[in-house]
């Protein structure tokens, strides 16, 4: 919408500019100018600053099965990545068949062994439209649910062994 406005706007300031004989018509060429100007910081403020978005946070807890096959080990995997501070975990819940991983970059991965439960609490953080009216002017950009960070937070019982995939 707000692309439909930008257009019209600098078409129509255009098109009066070059006409305009009359003071109305060069009074009306700036206010189509005024829309034109203001349809580009909308726009800008919208890619840059989140303009009419807000911050949402969905949370969901699953409970988790052993990652690994050993019918006696309950253990969740993890593979270090880079000098081996960072790790990306490999979990398992019941419906799954395969070990899911938890993600690289902007993904912070907590473990605490003080449960009595295991379980994986998760946390996203996205950007949404505050309301329909920016959804509508600024559908086009295809921002709406743009991913900002996710916390994972394992709660383990202490007889849970935390095995790295490699040796």
């Amino acid at each position: 919408m707000i692309f439909i406005i930008l257009i019209v706007s600098a078409v129509a300031m255009a098109f009066l500019f070059v006409l305009s004989q009359k003071k109305w018509q060069e009074t009306l060429s700036f206010v189509f100018a005024a829309f034109f100007l203001l349809s580009i910081g909308l726009i800008v403020a919208n890619f840059n600053q989140h303009f009419g978005m807000e911050q949402v946070v969905h949370s969901q807890t699953v409970d988790l099965v052993s990652s690994v096959e050993q019918q006696d080990t309950e253990a969740l995997l993890y593979k270090p990545l880079g000098n081996g501070t960072e790790r990306v975990y490999l979990y398992k819940t019941a419906a799954m068949e395969k070990p899911q991983s938890t993600g690289g970059q902007q993904v912070k991965n907590d473990v605490s062994q003080d449960a009595e439960q295991a379980q994986l609490t998760t946390k996203r953080t996205e950007w949404v439209y505050k309301n329909n009216f920016y959804r509508l002017l600024f559908g086009f950009s295809g921002n709406n649910h743009e991913f900002i960070e996710q916390e994972n937070q394992f709660n383990l019982p202490s007889n849970w062994q935390l095995l790295s995939t490699e040796n």
